[in-house]
């Protein structure tokens, strides 16, 4: 494990969950930390999966590759990657990253998801982080039209 910071990011595949990516990733790069990829779901907690995707080794593959699809396109391309664990939870996402706060230096959530694993639920997630983190929170703000969804450095 590095001396630096652990940096824990929720990611659920929305454009604001990228962006709190990216943004996790240049801050654990700047601290020389790790980067903790975090990615819940729930049996309840699916928008858009097909009926047949109702049994928890279909959610939790998933959320797999949600969370793999999301490092693919916002750290892999950057020029320097950070240290990088990765955990796919079942759960909540809010009580999976205030968990996670319990080991972390930094969590960063995005806001107003509504992805493929609806475990980000109109700030209610970053709200609840807030409250119980057990350690400073950054939320960052709605991805808006012209915004870039994960702007890289």
């Amino acid at each position: 494990m590095p001396d630096g910071a652990i940096i824990a990011v929720g990611v659920d595949g929305t454009p604001s969950s990228r962006r709190a990516l990216a943004w996790a990733a240049r801050e654990a790069l700047r601290r020389g930390g790790r980067l903790h990829v975090v990615t819940a779901w729930a049996p309840d907690a699916l928008e858009s999966a097909p009926l047949s995707a109702t049994d928890p080794d279909a959610l939790a593959a998933l959320a797999e590759r949600t969370q793999a699809h999301a490092v693919a396109e916002v750290v892999d391309p950057m020029p320097c990657k950070p240290l990088m664990t990765r955990a796919i939870v079942q759960g909540t996402a809010a009580e999976a990253l205030v968990s996670a706060s319990q080991q972390a230096d930094l969590v960063v959530v995005g806001t107003h998801g509504r992805g493929p694993v609806r475990s980000f639920l109109l700030g209610s997630v970053s709200l609840s982080v807030i409250k119980h983190a057990a350690c400073p929170v950054v939320v960052m703000p709605p991805v808006s039209a012209g915004t870039p969804a994960a702007p890289l450095p």
